[in-house]
């Protein structure tokens, strides 16, 4: 009896052990919020993640995914004269940890490594958490360095990505993703900057701007009121675990 039990686990691992898939990426962060209310492509931070993807059929994966990284904005890069006169930025260290549900578009790996495509664009979902390790806020020439570190905060990720079979047991991957906050009262001050949930009252937790610039009601006032936000495009390779088939004629 026990030989049976243990040859069935053996053989239960085994068979799993072929759906996994280690990997790794990096590339670079983005935030959307008020110091920069568009999506500034050419004023990246920069983060580095790495995953298991299980993959359960040829068109379902489910994804354990973490990153860590640099997100970051800045008046200037706005392209709003008020901004860029208010001069506020941030630089937030944090990292995240989430699980993914993957929906591939074209059948792709089945459990023992056979594929019908050699690449899929993908589009995926899921919910995690974020944690702030370090804040730091500039007031023009004024900096203060780990304010109100709070978390974690509930996030849900989505986005779409691709991937593509370089070899038997390789593939590559570039994905971007959308990392939504979920708790409200933080929701608006990933920045530092936003209104408060209770009183509807700017808050901000940056150094005072000066008291005499005749401007300063204005620079006081958040630009919008939509919920911050910060996105990541990981270039990655991964590797899966299996036995090689050959495709017939091959």
């Amino acid at each position: 009896m026990l030989k049976k039990t243990l040859l069935f686990l053996f053989i239960s691992y085994f068979s799993f052990a072929q759906k996994l898939e280690i990997g790794s990426g990096l590339g670079p962060t983005y935030y959307k919020g008020d110091l920069q209310p568009t999506f500034r492509v050419f004023s990246p931070s920069i983060g580095t993640n790495a995953f298991v993807r299980y993959n359960a059929s040829k068109v379902i994966s489910i994804k354990a995914n973490a990153m860590v990284g640099f997100v970051s904005g800045n008046d200037y890069n706005s392209g709003n004269a008020l901004n860029k006169y208010r001069g506020l930025k941030f630089y937030n260290t944090l990292w995240d940890y989430n699980g993914q549900i993957e929906y591939n578009f074209l059948n792709f790996r089945t459990h023992n490594g056979r594929y019908e495509h050699q690449w899929t664009p993908y589009l995926f979902g899921g919910f995690g958490n974020s944690q702030f390790l370090r804040r730091k806020y500039s007031t023009r020439n004024v900096t203060t360095t780990n304010s109100v570190i709070s978390g974690p905060d509930p996030i849900l990720p989505f986005g779409i990505g691709y991937k593509k079979i370089v070899n038997g047991k390789w593939n590559f991957g570039v994905e971007f993703s959308t990392r939504v906050l979920l708790r409200k009262k933080n929701a608006d001050l990933f920045d530092g900057f936003g209104y408060n949930l209770v009183t509807n009252d700017p808050q901000n937790f940056y150094p005072a701007q000066d008291g005499a610039d005749k401007n300063l009601e204005l620079l006081e006032l958040p630009n919008t009121l939509q919920k911050d936000k910060y996105f990541h495009i990981s270039f990655s390779v991964s590797y899966l675990f299996y036995k090689v088939h050959c495709p017939p004629g091959k």
